[in-house]
């Protein structure tokens, strides 16, 4: 499964949601005022309890390929004459040009408003990267902090739970490169993660077994395959929060038992069997080509 694209597609989702409603907005100022706080970006005070970053940690999220703006810069944008009719008719770079220009011009030159103006400015894309994930975490709390309302406050509450999940896709990986080197090892490793996100409950105890024996290559029935369909099926529904192995060993399963119906489903299983043989992280599989 191609956990990293979905993800990816989910964050920018997000965080284009997040500025749709005043992003292409001129001078709102002379806006009626409406009681609907959702759409009123003045009305409210961000909530502290939502905020994490202090000052300091805006500049340790900036990779080494993250392009900052210079003090120049900042200072023609403080100084630019925006019009007061600029809008959907405005050509995107220069309307992002005026949307920046506001931020700086309403808000300052504070470390929320820097990160957000050269996030946009770089377009950042590509597969979301656990780096890259807190990054657009923190540009849903940088846009929270200025434009407090219940819109950015829920964009930044997903942004911050598909960085949980981000996280433990990571810590997944890591396994999954223990799982070449020593599986006895990461049959255990497996157990405790699975324990500590689902808790100790025998759908746990079911998978962490079929894995086992999979991984080992000790025997399996059709049993074993019906029960591990079960748990899977109880544990992750039809999301794709499982780990490829996991998804891979459903695969496995279903095949045992004779319910392929798709030519799909067959060809990742055989993608899947190639890579284990290979001793190639599932986490790398090039799934372009297929």
């Amino acid at each position: 499964m191609e956990h990293n694209k979905t993800l990816g597609a989910f964050f920018y989702l997000l965080c284009f949601l997040s500025l749709s409603f005043f992003f292409s907005c001129g001078d709102t100022e002379d806006t009626e005022e409406t009681t609907d706080s959702i759409f009123n970006p003045f009305l409210d005070e961000p909530d502290e309890q939502w905020l994490q970053l202090k000052d300091e940690d805006w500049e340790k999220l900036k990779d080494e390929n993250w392009v900052r703006l210079t003090d120049e810069e900042v200072k023609e944008l403080i100084n630019l004459d925006i019009p007061q009719d600029w809008g959907f008719n405005t050509e995107d770079s220069v309307s992002q040009k005026y949307h920046h220009a506001t931020l700086f011009q309403r808000f300052g030159d504070i470390p929320q408003v820097r990160f957000i103006v050269e996030f946009e400015r770089m377009g950042r894309s590509g597969v979301v990267t656990l780096a890259l994930a807190k990054q657009i975490a923190a540009h849903a709390e940088a846009t929270y902090f200025i434009y407090p309302n219940a819109v950015t406050r829920r964009s930044l509450e997903e942004t911050r739970n598909l960085l949980r999940r981000t996280e433990e896709q990571e810590e997944l990986r890591l396994l999954d490169q223990l799982r070449i080197e020593d599986p006895k090892a990461w049959v255990k490793g497996m157990r405790a993660v699975l324990i500590e996100r689902h808790g100790d409950i025998p759908e746990v105890d079911i998978s962490i077994e079929f894995l086992r024996k999979l991984e080992l290559e000790l025997p399996r029935t059709d049993n074993d395959c019906h029960a591990y369909i079960g748990a899977y099926k109880t544990l992750y529904g039809h999301s794709e929060n499982s780990s490829p192995y996991e998804f891979y060993s459903m695969l496995e399963a279903v095949n045992q038992v004779g319910w392929f119906g798709d030519d799909l489903s067959l060809r990742r299983l055989e993608k899947y069997r190639e890579t284990r043989e290979k001793g190639i992280s599932f986490y790398d599989i090039d799934w372009d080509d297929e």
